[in-house]
C-alpha cells in the first residue's frame, strides 16, 4: 500500500466540532484499525496520533456498545454488504469527558464505505461531530416556546398537546387521569388597588407555590390571565379533589408580597373514557365557575 495522504480535516465550526478518522479493516473482516485520524478526533478520544495508528477505532463512549458496533460493521463486511456508500450512524449520548476541564458531549458518528485516493483498498470513513451545543440551542429554543416567561409553568399551547397524548392514552389503555382549573379570586381588584406589578409578582408566586406542592408526574400551565391547569395522570377524581384541596388550602395560608392573602377557586373533573377535548374541558371549566358561583376560596367537582 502506497503512502496515505494526510487527510483534509473540514474548518471547525463552534458548535459543531468534526472529527474524521479513516478506517481498514482484514480481508476477512475480522477487524478494524485506524489508518489515519484527524486532530479533532484525538481531541475527542485522548491520546496520540502514534497510539491510534493500527489501533482499534472508538465509534462511541461506551466500550460495550463500541464492540457491538464493530461487530455489526465486520458482520457487513464479511457478508459483502460494504460497498461504496454504505453507511451505518448514530447518536452516542453515553459520551464523557476525559478530564475535568472538558464538558460533556453529545456525538454524532457516521460510517462510510468509501474508495480513497492514497489507499490501495476500500476503506471507512468515520465523521463525528460534537452537537452538544446545537442540542443544548434546540433545548433551550423548545423552552421557549413551550414556557409562560411570568411563571415558568407550561404555556397553553404545550398544555394542548399534553392534554391531547393524555386522552389518547386514556382511549387506548383505559388508564384514569384528572384534570383541574384553577382561578385566582378577585385577581381584577389585585390589579386595580396595586397596580399590574404587584399583579405579576402573584401570578409568579403562584407558580413557584404549584411547582413545590404538585407531584412529579403531573403538568401545569398558565392557561391565561389568572387562569391555570393541572392535568394529573394516574389519577381518579377524588385523588385530584384531595390534590386541588391542599393547593387551595396552601394559596391561602400564603402571605403575597404587598397583596397579602390571595383565594383561589377549583374546578375538578375525571376524563371519562372515549370523551373529546372540548368536553373535557367545558366540563372542568363549567366545575370552575360553579365553585365561584358558591362563594370562591373552594374546589368544584
Amino acid at each position: 500500500m502506497s503512502e496515505p495522504l494526510v487527510m483534509p480535516v473540514p474548518p471547525v465550526k463552534e458548535c459543531s466540532l468534526q472529527a474524521v478518522a479513516v478506517l481498514g479493516f482484514s480481508a476477512d473482516g475480522s477487524a478494524l484499525t485506524v489508518l489515519n485520524a484527524s486532530d479533532e478526533y484525538l481531541h475527542f478520544w485522548g491520546g496520540e496520533r502514534d497510539q491510534w495508528l493500527g489501533a482499534s477505532p472508538k465509534l462511541v463512549g461506551c466500550d460495550i456498545e463500541n464492540r457491538k458496533l464493530m461487530r455489526k460493521l465486520c458482520r457487513a463486511l464479511v457478508k459483502g454488504e460494504m460497498s461504496d456508500g454504505y453507511s451505518l450512524y448514530g447518536l452516542d449520548k453515553s459520551s464523557w469527558p476525559l478530564s475535568a476541564h472538558q464538558a460533556p458531549m453529545l456525538i454524532e458518528w457516521r460510517v462510510t464505505a468509501m474508495t480513497m485516493p492514497g489507499y490501495a483498498q476500500r476503506v471507512l470513513v468515520l465523521v463525528q461531530r460534537d452537537i452538544s451545543k446545537r442540542v443544548e440551542k434546540e433545548a433551550e429554543l423548545e423552552r421557549l416556546a413551550t414556557t409562560d416567561m411570568l411563571t415558568g409553568l407550561y404555556n397553553r399551547a404545550r398544555f394542548d398537546r399534553l392534554l391531547r397524548t393524555e386522552l389518547r392514552r386514556r382511549h387506548r389503555y383505559v388508564r384514569p387521569f384528572s384534570l383541574i382549573m384553577l382561578d385566582i379570586d378577585f385577581f381584577k381588584k389585585i390589579n386595580d388597588s396595586h397596580g399590574h406589578d404587584v399583579g405579576d409578582q402573584v401570578l409568579a408566586k403562584l407558580g413557584q407555590l404549584l411547582i413545590q406542592n404538585l407531584r412529579k408526574v403531573d403538568y401545569c400551565a398558565r392557561w391565561g390571565g389568572e387562569e391555570f391547569m393541572i392535568l394529573a395522570p394516574e389519577t381518579s377524581l377524588e385523588q385530584a379533589v384531595q390534590l386541588a384541596e391542599k393547593i387551595r388550602c396552601c394559596v391561602s395560608q400564603t402571605r403575597f408580597p404587598e397583596a397579602g392573602q390571595v383565594t383561589v377557586s377549583l374546578g375538578v373533573v375525571e376524563a371519562r373514557l372515549n370523551e373529546t377535548q372540548k368536553s373535557v374541558m367545558k366540563r372542568v371549566d363549567d366545575a370552575l365557575y360553579t365553585a365561584k358561583e358558591q362563594g370562591r376560596d373552594r374546589v368544584s367537582y
